[in-house]
């Protein structure tokens, strides 16, 4: 069975390892695959696993500059490149961009759409490896593919990376609402913040600090990933200050399953909405951050915040690349979504 057939067949469900990439159509050559060249080995993987058949007739390879990692960053986008090359028919396109400023990306990737765009726009066939993104650039790049162009959600893969009991970046440079996600604060209202906890305290605690919420539902991966309960324990460890102060509850949630996760928060939202402005922090693994693109796709009423690390600690380049998944994930979002922003805004 292709990619394709076995997306539409499960709508959703638990990741599934891939050793191959193939093509999503069967007629000719995909319209579009984007990466990221990150200084993570794993920015690479999916890239690697392309099938010798796999075509594709555009290739968009963003390059989040690191000053600290620049051999890093270039050493994985020329290999990037090398691969790509062979597997893309008309154009390998790179977009530079700067760590803290994911909306002039998006405004590079604008002004070649019309070249790169899917021929069908009622049947794309677009792959996103969203391993070497940063969590606010996955956001604003799904709110361009599935929001403003309508295509729907794009097939996605994730390769994980080992497990290595260390804080993952040092400081809170900056916090800030995700544009797009600015979600209608009541001032009515008192404020619910959900936080998706990882191995970045201080990102997190700052954002707890600036909102100083009524009520805080902190969310952790468990079960881990392979039955790692030292995972687990080392991340409760790692947020124990916040998860120590009042009113704050600890919850479950799935590490890679993007619809546990958009299911997880519209159960909460259901409960709490008349009462409260909810207001979402993602620092868990990246496809919890797709849970919360699809919950927000949903509910633009919701906010989502970000702080930007002052740095990131060397314990990456320590860490080794595991298996790349494929996110089932249900192309459709049921909605126009355009048209669902515009309502919730009349509702107000």
């Amino acid at each position: 069975m292709d990619a394709k057939g076995f997306l539409r067949m499960k709508a959703y469900g638990e990741p599934v390892p891939i050793d191959t990439l193939t093509r999503l159509n069967e007629y000719g050559a995909d319209d579009l695959f984007i990466c990221c060249a990150s200084f993570e080995d794993r920015c690479f993987s999916g890239v690697s696993r392309m099938h010798s058949g796999y075509r594709v007739r555009y290739s968009v390879v963003f390059v989040i500059e690191e000053p600290f990692y620049t051999k890093e960053v270039d050493t994985n986008l020329n290999k990037l490149q090398g691969q790509l090359s062979r597997h893309t028919g008309e154009g390998v396109y790179i977009i530079r961009c700067q760590r803290d400023n994911p909306a002039e990306a998006i405004s590079q990737v604008k002004n070649i759409w019309p070249k790169i765009k899917p021929k069908d726009s009622d049947d794309p066939s677009i792959t996103l490896d969203i391993s070497g993104f940063t969590k606010i650039y996955l956001l604003q790049l799904l709110y361009y593919i599935v929001a403003e162009q309508n295509l729907g959600i794009p097939r996605i893969i994730h390769t994980t990376q080992s497990y290595s009991p260390t804080k993952l970046t040092r400081g809170v440079e900056q916090i800030t609402t995700v544009s797009n996600f600015f979600g209608t604060i009541s001032f009515e209202k008192q404020t619910l913040l959900v936080l998706l906890l990882g191995f970045e305290p201080e990102r997190s605690l700052s954002v707890w600090k600036h909102f100083n919420p009524a009520r805080t539902i902190a969310l952790i991966s468990n079960p881990p990933r392979e039955g790692q309960m030292d995972y687990l324990e080392y991340a409760q460890k790692n947020n124990a200050f916040l998860l120590a102060q009042p009113g704050v509850e600890l919850r479950d949630m799935p590490p890679d399953d993007p619809y546990g996760v958009r299911n997880i928060l519209e159960n909460l939202y259901r409960d709490v909405r008349d009462n409260y402005n909810v207001v979402i922090g993602p620092f868990g693994t990246k496809p919890q951050t797709i849970g919360v693109f699809l919950f927000c796709l949903e509910h633009p009423k919701v906010q989502v915040v970000y702080s930007y690390p002052t740095s990131y600690t060397r314990s990456y380049l320590q860490r080794h690349a595991g298996v790349t998944l494929l996110l089932p994930m249900s192309p459709a979002v049921g909605v126009d979504i355009r048209k669902r922003f515009m309502e919730e805004e009349e509702e107000e």
